[in-house]
């Protein structure tokens, strides 16, 4: 009982970090120019900023970062993605459905899963995921 306490207020602090966070970045202060379909509320994890992790069977890869943030009763995200060979920045409020569990851009084949507890990066439909962090 005392371990599963214990998750609980490590989750809440954690999202409370990531939450924290978001509210203090200028670029999400001002108003969405783009909001989010909402297919199902999303989970809890999905909300915040994270960026995917560098995988290391790359030698130039795309970086990848989000926040999707609640504002009033609707959600947006501004995303920020990066062609690694090109070196061509895509930043700003962007189109995405939140489905629940899935996160998906409106603007290039990613999407954003949670599984085991953790985000995911799923680009193009592929089978591989690649890890989110906490931004």
């Amino acid at each position: 009982m005392v371990r599963i306490c214990l998750a609980v207020v490590l989750s809440i602090l954690t999202l409370g970090g990531c939450a924290g966070k978001a509210a203090s970045r200028p670029e999400l202060a001002g108003e969405p120019t783009v909001y989010a379909t909402v297919t199902n509320e999303p989970n809890p994890l999905l909300l915040g900023c994270h960026m995917r992790s560098r995988p290391s069977e790359f030698n130039r890869p795309n970086s990848y970062r989000y926040c999707l943030v609640k504002k009033g009763d609707r959600y947006a995200v501004y995303y920020d993605w990066r062609d690694g060979k090109s070196l061509e920045d895509h930043t700003g409020w962007m189109a995405f459905t939140v489905d629940g569990d899935r996160l998906i851009s409106g603007t290039e084949p990613s999407a954003y899963v949670v599984r085991d507890g953790a985000v995911w990066h799923s680009y193009g439909g592929r089978d591989k995921l690649f890890r989110m962090l906490p931004d």
